[in-house]
């Protein structure tokens, strides 16, 4: 159903439910690029920025289009992001105060000679230094509000904005005229 305010329709009228934007995007004819869960919640979200947003295309089909090569493009970014600051943030005190581990070890009179252009390791040593770091619960908690500050949804979300009129106001209704050909 097309808005009667504006000449185009607006997202929740292309897309009324999240099942029937999964299941337009499964069978859309691009490969998916995220799971049928990462796209319900990407469902509510574009509906909660642009629900009721008419969208720039008078062609409904190759809007739809827009929004699956968007999701192929960078959906894949997103999600990987999403999935890495979950496992952040589900990170215990313990695990984020622990530092690095650093091991050294020396061979005297090697059998073999160590390449110099990649990485090689000795068959044997004959001392062996280790270096393990623990972090401060300050220093810890301030890496970790770091790397869980930034908003990867909003970064997402925004690249569908061009697909919706960038100026929202009521529209004069498109008139189309025929040529009739009066032959009579």
């Amino acid at each position: 159903m097309q808005n009667l305010l504006y000449n185009t329709m607006s997202f929740s009228d292309v897309w009324s439910s999240a099942t029937s934007f999964v299941s337009d995007y499964n069978d859309n004819g691009i490969d998916t690029t995220i799971t049928d869960e990462e796209a319900t919640l990407l469902y509510y979200l574009l509906y909660a920025r642009f629900g009721n947003s008419p969208i720039a295309n008078r062609d409904v089909n190759q809007f739809k289009y827009k929004v699956w090569s968007i999701i192929w493009q960078y959906g894949p970014i997103w999600s990987k992001k999403l999935d890495v600051q979950n496992k952040i943030r589900t990170l215990t005190d313990e695990e984020i105060q622990q530092g690095t581990l650093g091991i050294f070890n020396h061979a005297f009179n090697p059998e073999q000679a160590p390449g110099t252009t990649q990485e090689t390791i000795l068959n044997f040593i004959n001392e062996q230094n280790t270096s393990k770091m623990k972090k401060s619960k300050l220093s810890a908690y301030l890496d970790l509000y770091n790397a869980i500050a930034e908003d990867v949804t909003e970064e997402f979300i925004a690249r569908f904005y061009n697909l919706f009129k960038q100026f929202v106001s009521p529209e004069k209704r498109l008139l189309y005229v025929e040529d009739i050909d009066d032959e009579s």
